[in-house]
């Protein structure tokens, strides 16, 4: 394999990792706040629908399209906002109702606005410019950096932003805080319920932004099937990561680089499913999982021992 299928390959791991690290970004402030969101899924789809049809009537302005699916999306996430902290819904019933109501809702709304079945495509689209960074774009290997979409390099910036404001800024403590204990969090005078509303409102607005990557840069169309278990994925990896930004953007790229070597594999004809290499990064991640299940039980198991020892002691 020369230099050069080796940059294709790792630039298009960074193209594909792009939408799971916005809705991973987005979804390990829930999880950080102590809300288990699943419905990084349907955010997304509302967000790639979005995007598609204010491109559409905007004339093809994919800036429009970017920031409309933002917003659609943070407002969408309010529903769910309002189901998890007004009414006290189980997260994961929830999560499950905004994943189905985001499907049912994109698809209804492709017939009636657009009176198609199945997938739109804007009648014109002024498609983004790549970004190619001097002196990087003409080094090998490293060139995969450049030539990436704005999109891209704003979700590499949100991961900085994301781990300073996390674990430098007293917004970051008060999210942790309402993760670990409401009740000692309203002690110290956080309100839990805004804390919430304001982690799932970013998560709606990052998501809708990867379904806008989706629908306006990665393809120039909207799909009813285009997410494809990708909020799932994004979800898979901020789990893994333990909810960093650092380590659960890192996991996002092993997801990208599953999807890029398989379909670098389709490209060159070899005799191998690409599916087999997708279910690697699954595979990896599921084992790992479980060894860190087993050893957080075992430490468990050595705290309690350790306290009952003492007690016998005295």
């Amino acid at each position: 394999m020369n230099i050069a299928v080796i940059s294709d390959t790792l630039a298009s791991m960074i193209r594909i990792a792009t939408p799971l690290m916005l809705m991973a970004l987005g979804g390990l402030l829930c999880q950080r706040a102590g809300v288990f969101n699943i419905a990084l899924e349907g955010f997304s789809l509302v967000g790639a629908f979005a995007a598609v049809a204010v491109v559409q009537f905007t004339g093809g302005n994919v800036w429009a399209g970017l920031i409309g699916a933002m917003l659609v999306g943070a407002l969408y996430s309010a529903l769910f906002a309002l189901f998890v902290t007004k009414f006290k819904a189980d997260n994961i019933i929830a999560s499950i109702a905004m994943n189905m109501l985001g499907a049912g809702l994109t698809s209804y709304l492709l017939r009636a606005m657009f009176e198609v079945q199945g997938a739109y495509s804007p009648d014109k689209i002024h498609k983004l410019n790549m970004i190619h960074i001097p002196v990087i774009k003409d080094i090998p290997i490293l060139n995969c950096i450049s030539g990436q979409s704005i999109v891209t390099y704003f979700a590499i910036f949100l991961v900085v932003v994301i781990y300073i404001m996390l674990f430098k800024t007293k917004m970051g403590l008060s999210i942790c805080a309402v993760g670990e204990s409401e009740v000692a969090a309203k002690t110290a005078g956080i309100k839990p319920a805004l804390v919430k509303w304001q982690v799932i409102l970013i998560s709606g607005a990052l998501s809708g932004l990867a379904g806008a990557y989706l629908s306006t840069i990665s393809v120039s169309q909207f799909s009813e099937d285009m997410i494809q278990g990708r909020g799932f994925n994004a979800f898979t990896a901020l789990v893994f990561g333990n909810a960093h930004p650092v380590f659960s953007s890192l996991v996002t790229l092993l997801f990208g680089l599953a999807d890029a070597v398989g379909i670098r594999i389709e490209l060159v004809g070899m005799n191998i499913s690409p599916s087999i290499i997708k279910m690697f990064p699954f595979l990896f991640a599921i084992f790992a999982l479980a060894i860190s299940s087993y050893t957080t039980k075992l430490k468990v198991k050595g705290v309690i021992g350790h306290k009952k020892k003492k007690e016998k002691t005295a």
